[in-house]
This record gives structure tokens, C-alpha cells and sequence, in this order.
């Protein structure tokens, strides 16, 4: 685990870790909202995840070139802002039931996602040692293959809790007394979907979009984390600049060697 000694390698890994956890949901998520809120057929709702693609393999041509000329950081940066104004911007038009209003927003989503992923993965591969680099490799999968799991596990609750709630809300709108209400939401939202999508309710479908919506609502919060992690990559070399400076000049200043000597973990952390 020496590996993650190095700060750089450890922030790559933290930015393929936070990414993760919307990069593989996505698919899932975004083809069974084009099936059932949408009411779209298997094949026709299988375009949502091209157009994700076409922004995503675009980008990633793009993003790698940004690498080989200038380094990780601004490839990273960009695509994180990109990936979270996308889905941002997706989620707020999925209650419109509408695929056409959404195309452009999920392209953005992809090519932030394409912009970062790829790069932040190489990046730290290139933090390794030659002798280590397998090693390297293999964490940074496991990290990418243990976030898409954990993303679909905790997003996957996230959506049928809500879609819960908001089908409870309807039925007793509808006038379903609210015990039974609770009831028929619970076997709804745990459903099979061993019905046709052209017999799901309307109100069924825009409640189902609602749910969708706070799903992609959370991965546009998940790709704004990465920025922190890069700003917090930034901060901690500016400190490691400050006190390199600072260190050689303690010596004739006894009041900044105290100061330094009582915060050695910070220092150590710097170094890291």
C-alpha cells in the first residue's frame, strides 16, 4: 500500500472513486426511466445511452490529448464541471417526458464524463513506479469496479424510496385511503415490470420521473465532489510550497521553528 503514499496517486484514485458512482448507474438508470417514464420500447430507448456515448467517446479523444500536452488537471477539472452542469440540467428536464428536450444535456453529461475518467485513470498510473505499475492498475479497477457497485446499490435506494413516496402521495390524491395508498405504493415501487409499458399509468410514469430525477440530481452532486478533490490536491501543494519555503528560513527565525516543530503532522501530511 505504499502506493498511497503518494498524494497525487491517492487524489486520482478519490476522483475515479467519487466519478464512479454515477459513471456505471447511469446505464441502468437511464434506460429503465426511458422504458417506463417515457414509455419508450427497449430499442428506441437504448438512444439515450448512445447519446451519452457519443458525448463521452468525444470527449475522452479530446481529454486524452489535453493530457499528453498539459497534464491531468484541467481535462479533470473541466469534465467535472461538465458532468455535473449535464446532469444537472438532464434531471431538471425528466419530468417533462420529453427525450428531445433532454438530448443535448445528456451528451454534456457524457463528455464531462469522458473528460475525466479516462485522464484521472492514466494520471495515476503514471504516479507509479514502473515496478509497481500492475500493482497500481489493479487498485484503480478494483476502486472503479467497488464505486459502480456501491452506486447502484445506494442510488438504487434512493430511487425506490422516493418513487415510494411520491406514489403514496398520488394514490391518496386519487382518493386510496392512505393506509392502502402505502400499500399499493410499496408493490409498485418493487415491482417486476411484468406489465406492458403502454399499460403503465400516467401519473405512474411522472412519479417514476420524479424518482429518476433526485437519482440524477445526487450524480450531479457525486461530479461536483471532484472538483473538491482536485481543489484539495491544489491546496495541499500550495502548503507544501509555503512551508519548503518557510523550513530553510526557521532556522534564524526561532519563533517560526517552534511554530513548525509544534504542527509536525501537518508537515508530514504535506510531504506526502
Amino acid at each position: 500500500m505504499d502506493l498511497f503514499r503518494n498524494q497525487a496517486f491517492s487524489v486520482e484514485n478519490l476522483v475515479l472513486l467519487v466519478s464512479s458512482l454515477a459513471f456505471v448507474p447511469v446505464f441502468f438508470f437511464a434506460s429503465q426511466y426511458a422504458q417506463i417514464a417515457l414509455g419508450e420500447p427497449p430499442l428506441k430507448a437504448s438512444l439515450v445511452l448512445l447519446y451519452f456515448f457519443l458525448g463521452f467517446a468525444v470527449a475522452a479523444q479530446v481529454g486524452g490529448r489535453m493530457l499528453d500536452r498539459i497534464g491531468a488537471r484541467r481535462p479533470v477539472v473541466i469534465g467535472c464541471v461538465l458532468a455535473a452542469t449535464g446532469f444537472w440540467l438532464w434531471a431538471k428536464q425528466m419530468t417533462s417526458l420529453s427525450l428531445s428536450a433532454q438530448i443535448w444535456f445528456i451528451v454534456m453529461a457524457g463528455a464531462g464524463m469522458g473528460l475525466m475518467l479516462g485522464q484521472a485513470s492514466t494520471d495515476a498510473l503514471n504516479r507509479a513506479d514502473q515496478s509497481s505499475y500492475g500493482e497500481a492498475a489493479g487498485i484503480t479497477q478494483t476502486v472503479r469496479n467497488y464505486a459502480a457497485s456501491l452506486g447502484i446499490a445506494i442510488l438504487g435506494t434512493v430511487l425506490v424510496l422516493r418513487l415510494r413516496s411520491s406514489l403514496t402521495s398520488s394514490l391518496t390524491a386519487l382518493g386510496v385511503p392512505p393506509a392502502k395508498a402505502a400499500e399499493q405504493a410499496a408493490q409498485l415501487s418493487q415491482s417486476q415490470g411484468n406489465r406492458s409499458v403502454a399499460a403503465i399509468p400516467h401519473f405512474v410514469r411522472l412519479d417514476f420521473a420524479h424518482a429518476t430525477q433526485t437519482v440524477f440530481l445526487a450524480m450531479a452532486g457525486e461530479a461536483a465532489r471532484v472538483c473538491e478533490s482536485r481543489s484539495a490536491l491544489e491546496m495541499s501543494r500550495i502548503v507544501f510550497t509555503v512551508v519548503s519555503i518557510v523550513v530553510p528560513v526557521s532556522g534564524r527565525m526561532p519563533g517560526v521553528a517552534s511554530a513548525l516543530a509544534a504542527q509536525p503532522s501537518v508537515f508530514a501530511a504535506s510531504q506526502g
